[in-house]
């Protein structure tokens, strides 16, 4: 089995589920499987600013060769996610003076004292843009159609992305550290994420 102790043989082989994946070639347009280069390469652009702590720095580029080596073992993905959230632990404790606090307290506070931002993250900016487009899109056909829009609409982006990373991380992190065998295909998003929380805690060097 592919999840199995791995023999001596097969450890620079790339775990099955690994080649399964494919994407569009940015050279070609052609569609073709993804390789370790690609994941490398991505992985090379999730990079803690200098004025990070350089513990901080080290603890993360852990969870990203995690990343990177779960090429051969599928499962080291889910040992990256919660090493990543570990990393984000330390970082608000850091942040916090040290801290005793728990993952979901230390966010809050974080929220509260205006260090972490919605606009912090390329996953929030992404979305309020496609509202932005989709609000475009509706108005247009509105006015082709005569038809006035809606009062009730809300012409601003009102998506708290914080808030729900509040609940969301803190869950994720007990759910590794209280054993599970949960395992998706998100670890490179939840990398990203944490990384852009990061350095939105700490001034650039």
């Amino acid at each position: 089995m592919s999840d199995s102790f791995r023999k001596l043989c097969d450890l620079t082989k790339p775990d099955p589920r690994s080649e399964m994946w494919g994407m569009i070639d940015q050279d070609t347009g052609e569609f073709r499987s993804v390789k370790i280069e690609d994941i490398h390469s991505k992985l090379e652009k999730l990079v803690l600013h200098e004025g990070v702590p350089e513990k901080v720095r080290t603890h993360f580029d852990t969870a990203k060769n995690l990343l990177l080596y779960s090429w051969f073992v599928w499962r080291f993905r889910a040992v990256a996610e919660s090493h990543s959230c570990a990393t984000l632990e330390l970082a608000l404790r850091i942040k916090n003076g040290d801290s005793k606090k728990g993952l979901k307290k230390l966010i809050e506070e974080a929220i509260k004292n205006g260090w972490v931002k919605n606009e912090g993250f390329s996953i929030w900016q992404s979305a309020r843009q496609d509202f932005k487009e989709q609000n475009i899109i509706m108005k247009k056909i509105l006015r082709q159609m005569e038809l006035e829009s809606n009062p009730s609409h809300d012409d601003e982006f009102n998506y708290d992305y914080v808030e729900n990373l509040m609940e969301g991380l803190p869950y994720l992190r007990n759910k590794y550290a209280h054993g599970s065998n949960m395992l998706g295909p998100g670890t490179y998003v939840h990398l990203l994420i944490v990384s852009e929380f990061i350095n939105q805690l700490f001034e650039k060097g």
